[in-house]
């Protein structure tokens, strides 16, 4: 009896997770999401982010590289571009190949900000970029994660409705997630 309510509590948090990002890409698509402009630090946004995220980082013994300077600043919500970093890093832990490296880089050119994620993918990646962003698509069908294919077209919905981009480059095993926003200067 305890393993069969065991097995119900993870389906019920799998299925409310489910539904709360149904309804968070829902309210994108049909233009009632409200978004509060905020000045928003890269690096302070993806150091939080990551402190969210050590417990399991730890334990997946892969090794972050950061490479992110402390004066770069985008006009975003702090609030949604949390959860496109956390999706982002949640994809990084879930599929990429034990025992390699996992880049995060952000600079500035053009004045625009790119915010790149890199990591090489522990399952072939026989799909499209523009594919994977899709909702309910997910890189491998065979995969037993708990994933509901909605984490990138989450990222994707939230990334340009705070006005940036979001582009996906696959190099052979190696899969590449680039953020892309407008620069704002600290003063403003």
């Amino acid at each position: 009896a305890r393993d069969y309510v065991r097995i119900i509590a993870v389906k019920n948090e799998r299925l409310k997770n489910l539904t709360q990002d149904l309804f968070a890409i829902s309210k994108v698509q049909s233009g009632n999401e409200e978004v509060v402009w905020e000045k928003l630090n890269i690096a302070l946004l993806l150091e939080q982010a990551l402190a969210e995220h050590d417990n399991e980082i730890r334990a997946s013994e892969l090794p972050f590289c950061i490479n992110v300077p402390k004066d770069l600043y985008i006009s975003a919500d702090g609030r949604k571009m949390s959860r496109v970093i956390g999706n982002l890093i949640n994809n990084i832990l879930k599929y990429t190949m034990k025992h390699t490296r996992v880049f995060i880089t952000a600079t500035e050119k053009n004045r625009e900000i790119l915010l790149e994620f890199k990591n090489i993918s522990a399952y072939p990646m026989d799909f499209d970029a523009d594919e994977i962003m899709g909702r309910f698509v997910r890189g491998d069908e065979s995969r037993t994660t708990e994933g509901s294919g909605l984490g990138l077209a989450i990222v994707k919905s939230y990334t340009e409705l705070c006005g940036g981009r979001f582009e996906i480059f696959l190099d052979g095993d190696m899969f590449k997630a680039v953020l892309t926003f407008p620069a704002i200067t600290p003063e403003n």
